[in-house]
């Protein structure tokens, strides 16, 4: 229960600063918006092309804006020092990283699950039963993502060049994760059956244990360095 209290208030604490700021949320949200844009322009409106690129679109429009969550959710520690702070308390590391990913994974979700509806109306997919599949896709993708984003957010936060270094290693890492994401996506999305749903998905829900667990083990190490 000790951890479980340490684990809620550092994720309600970056939830509560963006929640006053509410900056990343405005740019994650917008990002996103502004690229399932783009590509509803560029590609014709109800096109069988435009259905089988769908699933990739989503994904774009789902990660490249969550790299603005996950490259601020240490700035506010590093620029105040604060860090060292938590670090040298007495809560444990694995705990403060699974603080700071439930604090990332929520955020993302909120702005995900806005972006998805907006996906689905700007591409025209009818309300269906399989919407809960891709809502189920979206909720353990980012889950995936939000793991390895808060270790390598870590380990870059004292970077100047933070931006471009945390994308370098985040999605060469997540390849599993986005590759799973958008086959199950495919599936529900473009496929009249859903004959390889569920292998892709346990695949999907391996990784995102392993990133989870990795994550939790080596966090001491990185915030040490």
């Amino acid at each position: 229960m000790k951890h479980l209290s340490q684990l809620w208030t550092l994720a309600i604490k970056d939830l509560r600063i963006e929640y006053r700021s509410r900056h990343a949320f405005r740019n994650t949200l917008f990002f996103g918006l502004l690229i399932l844009i783009i590509f509803q322009v560029a590609f014709e409106p109800g096109s069988q092309a435009t259905r089988e690129a769908s699933p990739g679109i989503l994904w774009v429009a789902l990660l490249f804006p969550g790299m603005i969550r996950l490259n601020q959710s240490f700035q506010m520690e590093t620029e105040e020092s604060s860090l060292y702070g938590i670090v040298l308390s007495p809560v444990d590391r694995g705990i403060f990283f699974l603080g700071k990913f439930l604090g990332n994974w929520l955020f993302l979700l909120l702005t995900g699950l806005i972006t998805t509806a907006a996906f689905l109306i700007f591409f025209n997919f009818p309300v269906s039963q399989r919407l809960l599949l891709l809502a189920i896709v979206v909720v353990m993708g980012l889950a995936g993502f939000a793991a390895v984003g808060t270790v390598m957010a870590a380990m870059v936060a004292a970077s100047p060049s933070r931006e471009v270094l945390l994308s370098i290693l985040v999605f060469p890492i997540i390849f599993p994760v986005i590759l799973a994401a958008v086959q199950v996506s495919q599936e529900v999305l473009v496929r009249e059956e859903l004959t390889a749903f569920g292998p892709w998905l346990r695949f999907l829900a391996v990784f995102d244990v392993v990133y989870l667990a990795t994550g939790f083990l080596v966090f001491e190490y990185v915030v040490g360095e």
